[in-house]
């Protein structure tokens, strides 16, 4: 049966699966190159030309040139777009929800353009990089449920590199979600001993393990329920308080990131993060830091393992300070050795129980060996796809193919195994109803009655036949032990019933 995750945040929305983060991680996705930039921004200048400049039309095509700018390396351009896009808004008395993607783009290309001066202690940067936090902000106010509650974690996200520039520290202390980085893996993991404080090492809390969930939502559990139908969303999501929730650790209440003050269903925060590694700047540390954090409270460790990875390798763009950077390879490093224990972990023969290393079978240390070669075979991969992707994209601008042709990319595909990952049992909740629980205890209480019932029998004739034998036999004990009768059913005789 499905997780409570699987029921997305808002109706109609995207709702988060494992193959997703492990796909991104590792850039299994398709990803527009320049040449589709560079002519998308031909078309859209040749047809802002033919629109007053306040036209309602002009409004979005201004959108798409500026992102267009920013993807080919042109930030300032990009702003200067935005920014007169809005002022012409503004001045046509346009206000709330139809404002929302001036804010969320001016705010993100302020955000990209001055991420790295204003950590390197700029004060301009930070100033303009502190507007564009302000801008995304406002984004959310307007438009709360767009790309999935995207640009409240993008300012999250920003909220917290601006208090890392005050307090770099924070860098060693958190991720960017409010997760602490020195939690221990047993902490995380043994689910035997956090239950009571945080409820880690799975994606649903106790009382859902527990079945407890079927009396509150039981139209969740009825066989071919569709979790992500919006026509049932106000009854399933009900289900949603017993995803497990992350972030927001002890000590994140003294950090000013006031868009994130308390723990949140684990998937709210990694579909933000997809969302903007793949529409907005890319991958990036701070994004592969949290995505490893989060998957190893919610017991995906091979998940996590790969991101870390990617986070060591993105490291040269944690903030520039060669210590910090170094603190960020080594944490990793760490993660990754701890979740290698736990994979490998055989428990002694004489175990009572399972341990808690072993939600799945234990690998050999040669499948543990080759989760790197593994990693990076997978990141090429995608890396190459996207590369053929954008090759055959700017072949066919070149032949003059149009951009809004529906079978732009039909050749592109023919012949190739989607790069999406499928989805797997990693999505799957092995759960038994209470009521066939309670009916196979009554059976085994029936079973062991009459069990119990001929056990007695059988001593009661024992006990018979022994007391006729003594009193034949005076005090001689009988060396003939006594005879039982089986007691297990054979086949019906033939013909008979």
């Amino acid at each position: 049966m499905p997780l409570p995750h699987h029921v997305p945040q808002y109706a109609g929305g995207v709702s988060l699966r494992y193959a997703m983060v492990h796909d991104v991680i590792h850039e299994r996705f398709p990803k527009h190159g320049p040449a589709h930039y560079r002519e998308r921004n031909r078309l859209t200048t040749h047809a802002l030309a033919a629109l007053a400049p306040d036209a309602p039309a002009a409004f979005p095509l201004a959108d798409d040139l500026a992102a267009g700018l920013e993807r080919l390396g042109r930030p300032n351009e990009a702003v200067t777009v935005v920014r007169d896009k809005l002022a012409r808004q503004q001045a046509k008395g346009i206000t709330g929800r139809p404002l929302y993607t001036s804010y969320a783009n001016l705010g993100t290309f302020l955000i990209h353009t001055n991420a790295q001066k204003a950590l390197a202690g700029d004060p301009a940067a930070r100033d303009t990089f502190r507007e564009g936090v302000g801008l995304v902000r406002k984004s959310v106010e307007v438009n709360p449920e767009a790309h999935f509650g995207r640009e409240r974690w993008q300012a999250a996200v920003a909220e917290f590199l601006l208090a890392a520039m005050d307090n770099p520290s924070l860098l060693r202390t958190f991720d960017c979600l409010g997760n602490r980085l020195e939690r221990g893996i047993e902490e995380i993991l043994n689910r035997e001993t956090n239950w009571v404080d945080t409820g880690y090492g799975r994606a649903t809390d106790v009382e859902f393990s527990k079945g407890h969930a079927a009396d509150e939502v039981p139209g969740f559990f009825e066989p071919g329920t569709d979790p992500a139908d919006p026509a049932r969303w106000a009854e399933l999501s009900r289900v949603r308080r017993h995803v497990t929730k992350v972030g927001a650790e002890h000590g994140w209440d003294a950090v000013p990131v006031p868009s994130h003050r308390q723990p949140v269903p684990f998937d709210e925060p990694v579909l933000g993060i997809i969302g903007m590694w793949r529409q907005g700047g890319g991958a990036n540390p701070h994004f592969a830091l949290a995505i490893g954090e989060v998957m190893l409270r919610v017991g995906q460790r091979n998940v996590a393992w790969a991101a870390f990875e990617r986070a060591s390798r993105l490291a040269d763009r944690y903030p520039p300070d060669r210590s910090t950077q170094e603190f960020l390879r080594e944490h990793c490093r760490k993660r990754q050795t701890d979740i290698e224990r736990t994979l490998m972990y055989t428990p002694p023969a004489d175990a009572r129980g399972p341990a808690w290393q072993n939600v799945s079978p234990p690998l050999s240390p040669a499948d543990v060996a080759d989760l790197r070669p593994r990693f990076e075979g997978e990141l090429a991969h995608g890396e190459g796809y996207q590369r053929a992707y954008q090759q055959y994209e700017e072949q066919r601008i070149t032949a003059g193919v149009s951009l809004d042709d529906p079978h732009f990319f039909d050749a592109f595909h023919a012949g190739r195994e989607p790069i999406a990952s499928p989805v797997g049992p990693e999505e799957w909740f092995v759960w038994v109803p209470r009521g066939k629980i309670y009916e196979y205890a009554a059976r085994q209480r029936r079973a062991w009655g009459a069990f119990g019932a001929g056990l007695a029998a059988i001593l009661a004739a024992t006990l018979m036949r022994w007391r006729a034998g003594h009193a034949a036999g005076g005090s001689e004990i009988r060396s003939e032990a006594p005879r039982v009768e089986r007691t297990e059913l054979g086949p019906p005789p033939v013909g008979g019933p």
